[in-house]
């Protein structure tokens, strides 16, 4: 087996890439305007062979990831997803002096939902399912360690979606369920901003801050011990367990949120903001202080915050379909197969090889001496890309109400970068902050000469295949995902890999969605993937 490619510092090299490339890229723009602006030159189409096969996710690494998701998810077609979470907590500040006679008010803890605000309203993000589902939230007791002990230089640990460690430690899930501080047998989001309230100097309550849509409780379950929270913290003033991250880390370790189906086929997943400034968790408490001049004693307000600045983890539970996991697990490498199934998180995608020889012989090599040539030292272009693409149908037969992703992703197995097209595309909506429409186009719809309807996904690769034309760039197997956000394209890397796929970026890691689309080996000729390239031949 090859050594993993863990050079993930590629990804921040991104902006560089596009710069050394740019000028390229302009001069074939140009070019290309050029060409077409004249009613001389005719643009020609011809297609290529693609093969594409199914391939399965398995654990990622996921802690570090830009968001989290919560809840229990029911995909009707690929079975059913519960993410739960895990994250140490991290006080705001240390040694902190709570004053005289402090008493504790309440533990509220704050999580923001991804949402933005539309008029008068807020608009939660990254909701799927709109039914109820159970949560608990517990102590954590087990410790979570910055540093792999395996390693040889320091690695940083890393935590994986099934829970593991590594290939052969676990998390322990008796010691993740310590003391229970919350449950709800009917956790479902708010999109209602949430007003608070405090006294004013005159004794009447007044709106104090207003926070947009969050889940906000009390972690004062029932079973508490009596004064749990005071011996917990207030009591450690002066400790050494409270002057200092690594030390806090190692006494209080943290939460468990946990979620259970409340039914099988019904539920909701939502994603958190866990690593926003307005994510904590806030002791309220009262205290004295006495005046050094007269002897008087005055009441007084105070906070102690804990953020989730440290660890955060997700811990996924999948139950995958039977027998679309046998179709997935029997992918037919060599001929490719005929539907493709693509689930985010712990799901799965395929695997997209440009230039495959087909029935008739053609491959990889008829490409290139379709559109250059080599005379001695000197290489001609004969042909000039306009533009080239890959569209994938759903297939519709399992439903066409289905709710399908809007994005799909594809990226570089061989560099776990994504392609050209990426950085070439600056295309941006400003309301959503969504991104890179005209290399992955949103799914749309066409209608046939019939009337029907069909929805697709278009992926363009006209500046990677004139990067292998011009530059002569590796003909790269490249990895189909869904997304929910194309944007975030941080690489996880997989708990056990292979030479076809290292990592997954995170947008494929926070959408439970799914979708079928038809392969490269699919029976209906029409939408059975296949690679369209427009291009003009230049006169010489």
């Amino acid at each position: 087996m090859k050594h993993m490619k863990r050079n993930f510092s590629k990804l921040f090299a991104f902006g560089l890439i596009f710069s050394l490339f740019n000028a390229c890229e302009k001069e074939f723009s140009e070019i290309g305007t050029g060409i077409i602006d004249n009613p001389n030159i005719e643009i020609k189409l011809q297609s290529y062979p693609v093969k594409t096969y199914n391939k399965r996710i398995t654990p990622f690494e996921s802690n570090g990831l830009p968001k989290n998701l919560l809840g229990y998810y029911n995909d009707p077609i690929f079975g059913n997803t519960t993410a739960h979470f895990l994250a140490q907590l991290t006080p705001k500040s240390y040694n902190v002096d709570f004053g005289d006679s402090p008493v504790l008010d309440s533990v509220v803890l704050t999580i923001p939902y991804t949402s933005r605000k539309t008029s008068e309203e807020y608009t939660i993000d990254s909701l799927y399912g709109e039914d109820a589902v159970k949560l608990s939230i517990f102590k954590n007791n087990f410790f979570l360690r910055d540093f792999d002990p395996n390693s040889d230089l320091d690695q940083n640990q890393s935590y994986y979606s099934n829970g593991s460690l590594s290939s052969s430690e676990q998390l322990n899930t008796a010691q993740l369920e310590g003391q229970l501080l919350y449950s709800t047998s009917y956790f479902l989001p708010s999109n209602e901003e949430i007003t608070l309230t405090a006294l004013n100097s005159e004794g009447e309550s007044e709106t104090s801050e207003t926070l947009a849509p969050s889940l906000r409780v009390k972690l004062e379950d029932t079973s508490l011990p009596a004064n749990f929270w005071e011996d917990l913290i207030i009591a450690k003033e002066d400790s050494e367990e409270l002057s200092n991250s690594n030390n806090f880390y190692n006494y209080f370790r943290g939460l468990y949120f946990k979620v259970e189906a409340l039914d099988a086929e019904k539920g909701h997943l939502i994603q958190l903001d866990f690593a926003s400034s307005n994510a904590h968790v806030k002791l309220h408490y009262k205290y004295q202080t006495t005046s050094t001049t007269s002897d008087e004693t005055t009441e007084r307000q105070g906070t102690y915050e804990m953020g989730f600045n440290g660890t955060r983890i997700n811990v996924f539970e999948n139950d995958f379909e039977p027998t679309i996991l046998q179709e997935i697990t029997n992918a037919n490498e060599v001929d490719g197969d005929e539907r493709l199934y693509l689930k985010g998180g712990e799901g799965s995608m395929a695997i997209v090889e440009l230039f495959a020889e087909d029935e008739s012989g053609n491959d990889f090599n008829d490409f290139i001496t379709d559109f250059k040539e080599s005379n001695g030292d000197e290489t001609i272009i004969k042909r000039l890309i306009n533009e080239a693409y890959v569209e994938f149908y759903v297939d519709e037969s399992a439903g066409a109400d289905a709710d399908y992703p809007n994005r799909i992703f594809v990226y570089d197995l061989n560099n776990n970068i994504p392609l050209y097209d990426y950085f070439l595309d600056s295309s941006v909506n400003t309301i959503t902050s969504d991104s890179k429409f005209s290399h992955l186009v949103p799914i749309s719809t066409e209608t046939d000469d019939q009337g029907i309807e069909h929805k697709k996904y278009k992926v363009r690769l006209t500046g990677h295949l004139n990067n292998i034309v011009t530059k002569d760039s590796t003909n790269v197997k490249i990895g189909l995902l869904v997304s929910s956000n194309v944007g975030a394209v941080d690489m996880k890397k997989l708990l056990q890999y292979d030479d076809d796929l290292e990592v997954i970026p995170s947008g494929a890691i926070l959408s439970p969605k799914s979708v079928i689309v038809h392969g490269s080996n699919s029976d209906d000729a029409l939408k059975k993937v296949k690679l369209t390239v427009y291009y003009t031949e230049p006169n010489n």
